[in-house]
């Protein structure tokens, strides 16, 4: 019983690590659009052609939808939509 649960917590942390390999991956080799408010807080990760990931802090955010738009419009002018969109109907802004 022990090996089992050894094995099984070895798993375990072992798709942890990889999470968080592929999280540090994205995150130092992709853009970043930072965007701060009182009402919360986003990064937008994104490369040449799409969004590649995002953190928020009390904002929601829908990556699936807003990676296909992104790749419809242009991933140029959905930062700079985006950013205009978040300056007009929160209290902060986007860098």
């Amino acid at each position: 019983m022990k090996k089992v649960l050894m094995v099984i917590g070895g798993i375990v942390v072992a798709i942890v690590v990889i999470v968080i390999i592929i999280f540090v991956f994205v995150s130092s080799t992709s853009e970043k659009l930072v965007c701060k408010s009182e009402e919360g807080n986003i990064t937008i990760m994104y490369n040449d052609k799409t969004i590649t990931g995002y953190t928020a802090n009390g904002i929601s955010y829908d990556l699936d939808g807003q990676k296909e738009y992104a790749e419809q419009i242009g991933i140029d002018a959905y930062i700079e939509e985006f950013s205009r969109y978040f300056s007009n109907n929160t209290t902060g802004n986007c860098e």
